[in-house]
């Protein structure tokens, strides 16, 4: 790597992408970093560089070429899009070929890998980042998130790329940073969105059976500050696992029918929906949005990987519900919850 290290962000003015890239212009040694987002937007981009931060936008060779002329690359962008993986590996080919250094790639994956098909049933398992990294790996190609994973990890074997995958679990709280106050990030947690979309496609918050599975939980600036953390272990020349071995955040856990109904009734209180009330999906629903089973999921994890870095939460269990709380205020008052559609998550 030169004197100043060249970072690439994608997915840069996303819910989760944005905090990371606010967290990295706050970090310490900033002035080593070169940081160049990708925005598709040109509006949007204006705003981006007015805040001091190099954009590019264009189609996939764009990426690709930025990839190549990166150091470390960070993708908060959709990881369930193959081809855009697909796309920053073959930049990063492109770069190992021309210096024979291999690029750093630290990818935004996700804990749907787990998918248990509970229906709404509590499960017992908690799956470890280090000690259950043999059975992580070994989750097939047609779970959710593990096509691009995979890819990675063989990229990863194979030598021309370095690359770190997160798994973050259930993300919450506003995000907040220079990219909110301009107006070009979503503070609003991926999770509140969705299920406000399903909300509005039925007519009422939905759970799955019980409700009672469990999800491990994650704020999302402690989050970003793994991002970091992976970064400065890698700088500072640290052996670190990367491949197919995954790094996952966790601050407590909540079950889904506790959340769903603080939805709900933070919902009403707002005066959007005339009813608390969460119903249980039907069959008929799920022959229509077979998604929604994923909602009755169990979602385990334990991050010891992660915390061997020296990182760890500032936040636990007790804030989810009351920072959820304030999501839904901004959320509704705000008015983007008139935004947001559920052919827009599933097309």
């Amino acid at each position: 790597m030169s004197n100043q290290t060249k970072v690439l962000v994608l997915g840069a003015t996303g819910y989760i992408g944005g905090t990371v890239l606010d967290a990295l212009l706050k970090h310490p040694k900033v002035s080593d970093f070169v940081i160049t987002a990708y925005v598709r937007s040109v509006e949007t981009a204006d705003k981006v560089k007015a805040l001091g931060v190099n954009t590019i936008g264009g189609p996939a060779s764009v990426v690709e070429d930025a990839v190549s002329n990166s150091d470390i690359v960070i993708n908060c962008a959709n990881s369930d899009d193959v081809t855009f993986v697909e796309t920053i590996l073959a930049g990063a080919r492109k770069a190992y070929s021309s210096t024979h250094v291999a690029p750093i790639l630290i990818h935004t994956s996700g804990t749907a890998i787990l998918s248990d098909k509970a229906m709404g049933q509590i499960a017992s398992k908690v799956y470890d980042d280090v000690a259950d990294e043999a059975i992580l790996a070994a989750i097939p190609e047609t779970a959710r998130h593990r096509a691009g994973d995979i890819r990675l990890a063989a990229a990863h074997d194979e030598g021309f790329v370095k690359a770190y995958v997160i798994i973050p679990t259930l993300v919450y709280g506003l995000a907040t940073g220079r990219f909110v106050d301009a107006g070009v990030q979503n503070p609003v947690p991926t999770s509140v969105m969705l299920l406000d979309a399903i909300r509005q496609a039925r007519g009422v918050f939905g759970r799955v059976g019980p409700a009672k599975n469990i999800y491990a939980t994650i704020e999302v600036h402690d989050l970003a500050r793994l991002y970091l953390a992976i970064i400065d272990a890698i700088l500072e020349k640290k052996q670190i696992a990367g491949g197919s071995a995954y790094y996952t955040a966790v601050d407590g856990e909540v079950a889904l029918a506790e959340f769903t109904q603080a939805l709900a009734s933070g919902f009403h209180e707002s005066g959007v929906t005339d009813t608390a009330a969460v119903t249980e999906i039907t069959a008929e629903e799920y022959k229509k949005w077979p998604f929604l089973a994923m909602l009755g999921d169990n979602i385990r994890v334990s991050d010891t990987r992660s915390r061997s870095l020296g990182w760890k939460p500032v936040h636990t269990q007790a804030d989810f519900l009351a920072k959820t709380k304030e999501c839904v205020r901004v959320y509704t008052t705000s008015g983007l919850y008139k935004q947001n559609k559920l052919s827009g998550w599933f097309a």
